[in-house]
């Protein structure tokens, strides 16, 4: 990304009206009330209970932002609102819905900057402090891994395991991709907070794999993890730990793992010189305005830890085009 002059600054100081009028357009849930049919204003108004004339003016920023279409008065979703944002099998809703509710820490940037910390811990409310965002979160989770998922699973390398033990796997999704990317899998063990359990419940409910996961009830900070497993996958809980919180899921992976077993840890990576790229960068900030020692890493950062704890034949794997995973073996 660059930036060459002022219209491209001005450019940059103006994208947060776009995400704001889709945020809100979102939490309405809008392109739901559009529908496959479309609306006139005047009784989309009606249906959401807004004001109609600041309601016009939304529709008509979304039309020119291109998420919907105008013909004469009547609005219609255009392709990727009506895929992802109508509610139905394919809705993808709740992670948007999960990025508005961080908006406010985002706000006290300057403060966070200036203080190194901030004055609250955001995660706490979104992570069981307030059930409704709890389970925005945990969906909005599977709303971005239902399509990763299937992708990663079949490069981490867990071939001939026997367990598995998915730690912080939120709604499951993981899961279930690595019951279908490993055969041998025997035994698939989900570890995560109630709040999270519930959705992991819904959703592999829903795609009848209750029945091959047990769900286990526990804080990774405080429990000890189920153990004798073959497989631990810690997907994207890195990044919400200070150093010292991630020694310690490595250690206790390393003490769940049988001998010959595997850890692999799946994050945004950042590269060594922790300049990019842009996506984990940009995630670092908002682990710093979430969290008190949160952040993004490097993939050399979690392998040196894992190999000062004992793990042998680690490396780091690029498995998408914004993830990769740090893998290491039990001797």
């Amino acid at each position: 990304m660059q930036f060459e002059n002022f219209r491209d600054l001005m450019r940059l100081a103006h994208g947060f009206e776009m995400a704001k009028a889709f945020f809100t357009a979102n939490d309405l849930d809008l392109f739901t009330c559009l529908g496959e049919t479309g609306e006139v204003s005047e009784r989309l108004a009606e249906r959401l209970e807004v004001d109609e004339r600041a309601l016009a003016l939304l529709l008509n920023a979304l039309t020119a932002m291109g998420l919907i279409e105008k013909d004469g008065e009547r609005y219609r979703n255009g392709a990727a609102a009506a895929r992802y944002l109508v509610h139905g099998e394919n809705y993808r809703g709740h992670i948007f819905k999960h990025i508005h509710h961080c908006w406010e820490a985002w706000n006290d940037l300057p403060e966070v900057v200036a203080e190194g910390h901030p004055a609250g811990v955001k995660e706490e409310k979104i992570l069981g402090g307030q059930e409704e965002w709890t389970r925005t979160f945990i969906r909005g989770m599977d709303d971005v891994t239902r399509d990763l998922a299937p992708q990663v699973a079949p490069q981490v390398g867990f071939d001939g395991a026997g367990s598995l033990l998915d730690v912080g796997g939120g709604p499951g999704t993981y899961a279930a991709a690595f019951l279908d990317a490993v055969p041998s899998l025997q035994r698939v063990q989900l570890f995560d907070l109630p709040g999270a359990l519930e959705v992991a419940r819904e959703r592999l409910s829903a795609r009848g794999l209750l029945e091959k996961v047990e769900l286990v009830e526990g804080d990774m900070h405080r429990d000890d993890l189920p153990s004798a497993v073959d497989a631990v996958w810690v997907s994207q809980v890195f990044h919400s730990q200070g150093e010292e919180g991630c020694r310690r899921i490595i250690d206790k992976a390393f003490r769940a793992l049988n001998q010959g077993g595997t850890l692999a840890v799946h994050e945004f990576l950042l590269r060594d010189d922790k300049t990019g790229p842009l996506g984990p960068a940009l995630f670092a900030l908002h682990m710093l305005v979430m969290t008190q020692n949160g952040r993004a890493y490097s993939g050399a950062e979690i392998a040196s830890w894992m190999a000062e704890r004992g793990f042998s034949s680690v490396e780091v794997r690029q498995v998408s085009d914004d993830t990769g995973v740090v893998v290491g073996r039990k001797p």
